[in-house]
Protein backbone atom coordinates (compact mmCIF):
# COMPACT_ATOMS: atom_id res chain seq x y z
CA UNK A 1 0.00 0.00 0.00
CA UNK A 2 2.16 2.57 -1.14
CA UNK A 3 1.66 6.81 -1.96
CA UNK A 4 2.40 9.55 -4.01
CA UNK A 5 3.10 12.33 -2.48
CA UNK A 6 1.82 15.29 -5.52
CA UNK A 7 1.40 19.14 -5.40
CA UNK A 8 -2.02 19.22 -4.95
CA UNK A 9 -5.20 21.45 -4.37
CA UNK A 10 -5.44 21.43 -0.52
CA UNK A 11 -8.81 22.42 -0.87
CA UNK A 12 -10.31 19.97 -3.00
CA UNK A 13 -7.51 16.94 -2.21
CA UNK A 14 -5.46 15.09 0.29
CA UNK A 15 -1.88 15.62 0.05
CA UNK A 16 -1.04 12.06 -0.64
CA UNK A 17 -2.76 9.84 -3.11
CA UNK A 18 -2.61 5.92 -2.97
CA UNK A 19 -4.44 3.62 -5.36
CA UNK A 20 -4.58 0.32 -5.13
CA UNK A 21 -5.38 -3.10 -7.96
CA UNK A 22 -7.14 -6.19 -6.81
CA UNK A 23 -4.64 -9.12 -7.70
CA UNK A 24 -7.45 -12.14 -8.17
CA UNK A 25 -4.54 -14.38 -9.85
CA UNK A 26 -2.26 -15.13 -6.75
CA UNK A 27 -1.86 -18.06 -5.26
CA UNK A 28 -0.86 -19.10 -1.61
CA UNK A 29 0.74 -22.72 -1.28
CA UNK A 30 -0.84 -21.82 2.41
CA UNK A 31 -4.57 -20.21 2.04
CA UNK A 32 -6.53 -22.05 -0.78
CA UNK A 33 -4.06 -24.29 -1.48
CA UNK A 34 -5.29 -28.20 -2.07
CA UNK A 35 -2.39 -29.46 0.82
CA UNK A 36 -3.05 -26.51 3.15
CA UNK A 37 -6.60 -25.60 3.09
CA UNK A 38 -7.93 -28.73 4.47
CA UNK A 39 -6.14 -28.20 7.74
CA UNK A 40 -7.31 -24.74 7.74
CA UNK A 41 -10.68 -25.84 7.88
CA UNK A 42 -9.93 -28.68 10.02
CA UNK A 43 -8.85 -25.92 12.77
CA UNK A 44 -12.11 -24.20 12.44
CA UNK A 45 -11.48 -21.20 9.59
CA UNK A 46 -13.53 -22.55 6.94
CA UNK A 47 -14.92 -19.35 5.20
CA UNK A 48 -14.07 -16.96 7.59
CA UNK A 49 -10.02 -16.52 7.08
CA UNK A 50 -9.13 -14.75 3.68
CA UNK A 51 -6.14 -13.86 2.60
CA UNK A 52 -5.70 -11.38 -0.91
CA UNK A 53 -2.84 -9.16 -2.25
CA UNK A 54 -3.53 -5.86 -4.17
CA UNK A 55 -0.52 -3.36 -6.24
CA UNK A 56 0.26 -0.28 -5.25
CA UNK A 57 0.79 1.90 -7.75
CA UNK A 58 3.27 4.12 -5.51
CA UNK A 59 6.00 3.57 -3.57
CA UNK A 60 6.01 2.07 0.04
CA UNK A 61 8.09 3.98 2.34
CA UNK A 62 8.05 3.29 6.28
CA UNK A 63 6.65 6.79 7.04
CA UNK A 64 3.82 6.87 5.69
CA UNK A 65 2.11 3.79 6.92
CA UNK A 66 -0.35 5.28 8.83
CA UNK A 67 -1.38 7.64 5.78
CA UNK A 68 -1.45 4.30 3.37
CA UNK A 69 -3.51 2.73 5.46
CA UNK A 70 -6.17 4.89 5.88
CA UNK A 71 -5.73 5.38 1.95
CA UNK A 72 -5.90 1.03 1.84
CA UNK A 73 -9.37 0.91 4.03
CA UNK A 74 -10.90 3.80 2.08
CA UNK A 75 -10.54 2.35 -1.10
CA UNK A 76 -13.47 1.70 -3.06
CA UNK A 77 -12.03 -1.41 -5.09
CA UNK A 78 -10.42 -2.67 -1.68
CA UNK A 79 -13.48 -2.37 -0.07
CA UNK A 80 -15.23 -4.36 -2.54
CA UNK A 81 -13.07 -7.17 -2.36
CA UNK A 82 -12.70 -7.03 0.90
CA UNK A 83 -16.63 -6.85 1.59
CA UNK A 84 -16.80 -10.25 -0.18
CA UNK A 85 -13.77 -11.90 1.65
CA UNK A 86 -13.95 -10.73 4.57
CA UNK A 87 -16.48 -9.35 7.20
CA UNK A 88 -14.92 -5.66 7.39
CA UNK A 89 -17.96 -3.24 6.93
CA UNK A 90 -16.53 0.45 6.33
CA UNK A 91 -19.87 3.06 6.76
CA UNK A 92 -18.13 6.37 6.12
CA UNK A 93 -14.37 6.29 4.23
CA UNK A 94 -13.75 9.65 5.14
CA UNK A 95 -13.95 9.21 8.90
CA UNK A 96 -12.03 5.69 8.30
CA UNK A 97 -8.68 6.18 10.94
CA UNK A 98 -7.09 2.88 11.31
CA UNK A 99 -5.39 2.23 14.46
CA UNK A 100 -2.89 -0.17 14.43
CA UNK A 101 0.55 -1.79 15.49
CA UNK A 102 3.86 -2.78 14.03
CA UNK A 103 4.42 -6.60 13.97
CA UNK A 104 8.35 -7.78 14.91
CA UNK A 105 10.02 -9.48 12.05
CA UNK A 106 13.17 -10.50 13.18
CA UNK A 107 12.71 -13.66 13.88
CA UNK A 108 13.22 -15.60 10.81
CA UNK A 109 13.75 -18.89 11.54
CA UNK A 110 11.83 -21.73 12.77
CA UNK A 111 14.37 -22.26 15.69
CA UNK A 112 12.33 -19.03 17.23
CA UNK A 113 9.67 -21.37 18.40
CA UNK A 114 12.13 -23.94 19.97
CA UNK A 115 11.10 -22.28 23.55
CA UNK A 116 8.10 -24.38 23.22
CA UNK A 117 10.19 -27.68 23.56
CA UNK A 118 12.69 -25.77 26.17
CA UNK A 119 9.79 -24.93 28.60
CA UNK A 120 8.10 -28.41 28.44
CA UNK A 121 5.30 -27.42 26.57
CA UNK A 122 6.41 -29.72 23.75
CA UNK A 123 8.03 -33.38 23.83
CA UNK A 124 11.29 -33.89 22.10
CA UNK A 125 9.07 -36.03 19.59
CA UNK A 126 6.41 -33.32 18.87
CA UNK A 127 3.91 -33.70 20.92
CA UNK A 128 1.84 -31.14 22.93
CA UNK A 129 1.53 -31.98 26.24
CA UNK A 130 -1.94 -31.79 27.94
CA UNK A 131 -3.33 -30.46 30.79
CA UNK A 132 -6.73 -29.54 32.50
CA UNK A 133 -8.98 -27.88 30.21
CA UNK A 134 -9.52 -24.16 31.27
CA UNK A 135 -11.40 -21.78 29.95
CA UNK A 136 -9.66 -17.77 29.80
CA UNK A 137 -12.27 -15.04 28.27
CA UNK A 138 -14.19 -17.95 26.24
CA UNK A 139 -10.78 -19.38 24.80
CA UNK A 140 -10.28 -22.86 25.65
CA UNK A 141 -6.62 -23.68 27.40
CA UNK A 142 -6.58 -27.43 27.14
CA UNK A 143 -2.47 -28.26 26.54
CA UNK A 144 0.46 -26.46 27.68
CA UNK A 145 1.40 -24.70 24.35
CA UNK A 146 -2.27 -22.65 25.18
CA UNK A 147 -0.79 -21.63 28.14
CA UNK A 148 2.41 -20.40 27.71
CA UNK A 149 0.69 -18.01 24.70
CA UNK A 150 -2.22 -16.57 27.18
CA UNK A 151 -2.04 -17.49 30.27
CA UNK A 152 0.13 -14.35 32.21
CA UNK A 153 0.09 -16.09 35.52
CA UNK A 154 1.48 -19.17 34.57
CA UNK A 155 5.42 -19.65 34.87
CA UNK A 156 5.34 -21.25 31.50
CA UNK A 157 4.55 -17.80 30.06
CA UNK A 158 7.84 -16.09 30.36
CA UNK A 159 9.33 -18.58 28.30
CA UNK A 160 8.57 -15.87 25.53
CA UNK A 161 9.12 -11.99 26.96
CA UNK A 162 6.77 -9.37 25.66
CA UNK A 163 8.51 -8.20 22.38
CA UNK A 164 9.25 -12.07 21.22
CA UNK A 165 5.43 -12.05 21.23
CA UNK A 166 5.14 -9.28 19.24
CA UNK A 167 6.90 -11.15 16.09
CA UNK A 168 4.81 -12.03 13.37
CA UNK A 169 6.48 -15.54 13.25
CA UNK A 170 4.87 -16.13 16.96
CA UNK A 171 1.25 -14.59 15.85
CA UNK A 172 1.38 -16.91 12.80
CA UNK A 173 1.71 -20.04 15.50
CA UNK A 174 -0.52 -18.46 17.83
CA UNK A 175 -3.39 -17.76 15.39
CA UNK A 176 -3.31 -21.51 14.20
CA UNK A 177 -3.14 -23.37 17.56
CA UNK A 178 -5.99 -21.31 18.48
CA UNK A 179 -8.23 -22.06 15.35
CA UNK A 180 -11.84 -21.03 15.12
CA UNK A 181 -14.95 -22.09 17.21
CA UNK A 182 -14.90 -25.61 15.46
CA UNK A 183 -11.07 -26.05 15.68
CA UNK A 184 -10.55 -30.21 15.74
CA UNK A 185 -6.77 -29.62 17.20
CA UNK A 186 -3.72 -31.46 16.76
CA UNK A 187 -2.36 -33.38 19.44
CA UNK A 188 1.33 -33.17 17.18
CA UNK A 189 2.86 -29.93 16.72
CA UNK A 190 4.35 -30.95 12.84
CA UNK A 191 1.04 -29.74 11.03
CA UNK A 192 1.71 -26.48 13.11
CA UNK A 193 5.08 -25.43 12.35
CA UNK A 194 4.48 -26.51 8.53
CA UNK A 195 1.65 -24.08 7.92
CA UNK A 196 3.26 -21.58 9.94
CA UNK A 197 5.75 -22.01 7.87
CA UNK A 198 3.73 -21.61 4.62
CA UNK A 199 1.60 -18.74 5.84
CA UNK A 200 5.15 -16.81 6.58
CA UNK A 201 6.41 -17.18 3.26
CA UNK A 202 3.00 -16.52 1.48
CA UNK A 203 2.82 -13.13 3.88
CA UNK A 204 6.59 -11.84 3.92
CA UNK A 205 9.48 -10.87 1.41
CA UNK A 206 13.22 -11.47 2.81
CA UNK A 207 16.51 -11.01 1.27
CA UNK A 208 20.44 -12.02 2.03
CA UNK A 209 22.04 -8.52 2.77
CA UNK A 210 25.77 -8.29 2.28
CA UNK A 211 26.79 -10.57 5.49
CA UNK A 212 24.54 -13.24 4.16
CA UNK A 213 22.21 -13.04 7.23
CA UNK A 214 18.35 -13.13 6.00
CA UNK A 215 16.14 -9.83 6.54
CA UNK A 216 12.62 -9.14 6.12
CA UNK A 217 12.01 -6.38 3.69
CA UNK A 218 8.03 -5.92 4.86
CA UNK A 219 6.26 -4.48 7.55
CA UNK A 220 3.42 -6.26 9.33
CA UNK A 221 0.70 -3.84 10.12
CA UNK A 222 -1.93 -5.62 12.70
CA UNK A 223 -5.09 -3.92 12.38
CA UNK A 224 -6.79 -2.88 15.69
CA UNK A 225 -9.71 -0.35 14.36
CA UNK A 226 -11.55 1.37 11.60
CA UNK A 227 -11.97 4.26 13.86
CA UNK A 228 -15.17 6.11 13.64
CA UNK A 229 -15.82 5.20 9.75
CA UNK A 230 -15.87 1.24 9.72
CA UNK A 231 -15.69 -2.04 12.00
CA UNK A 232 -13.05 -4.67 11.87
CA UNK A 233 -15.31 -7.92 12.86
CA UNK A 234 -18.42 -8.30 13.39
CA UNK A 235 -18.17 -9.36 17.36
CA UNK A 236 -15.20 -8.86 19.34
CA UNK A 237 -13.33 -11.82 19.90
CA UNK A 238 -10.04 -12.58 21.38
CA UNK A 239 -9.49 -15.11 18.46
CA UNK A 240 -10.19 -12.46 15.47
CA UNK A 241 -6.93 -11.06 13.52
CA UNK A 242 -6.16 -8.35 10.65
CA UNK A 243 -2.98 -8.06 9.12
CA UNK A 244 -2.08 -5.72 6.03
CA UNK A 245 1.43 -6.68 5.16
CA UNK A 246 3.45 -3.89 2.93
CA UNK A 247 6.03 -5.17 0.53
CA UNK A 248 7.98 -2.32 -0.81
CA UNK A 249 10.00 -4.60 -2.92
CA UNK A 250 7.02 -5.73 -5.14
CA UNK A 251 4.88 -2.59 -4.67
CA UNK A 252 2.05 -5.35 -2.38
CA UNK A 253 -0.76 -4.93 0.15
CA UNK A 254 -1.41 -8.60 1.68
CA UNK A 255 -4.31 -8.82 3.68
CA UNK A 256 -4.78 -12.33 6.29
CA UNK A 257 -8.36 -11.82 8.12
CA UNK A 258 -9.64 -13.98 10.08
CA UNK A 259 -13.01 -13.47 12.09
CA UNK A 260 -14.30 -15.73 14.97
CA UNK A 261 -17.85 -17.35 14.52
CA UNK A 262 -19.23 -19.17 17.40
CA UNK A 263 -20.52 -22.62 16.66
CA UNK A 264 -23.92 -20.70 18.34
Amino acid sequence: MPLLIEELNEETEPDHVFRFHFLPDVKFQSFGSPVVQPLLDKWGFGGDMGMCTFRVEQPITPDTCQALLDAFFSDREVLSVLGSLTRIRVFNPQKIRVSWEKMGTKAVSMSFLNKFEECGAISSTGHIRGRIEEDLEGVPILNLVREVMLMEESELYDAFTEQERKEFLFRIFQHLVFGGASNQYEDHVEEYFRVTKEVYKDLLTVRRSDTGDVEVLSTVASIRSLGEGGQLFPKENPLNFCYVVLDPVVRQARVWYFAYRPIW
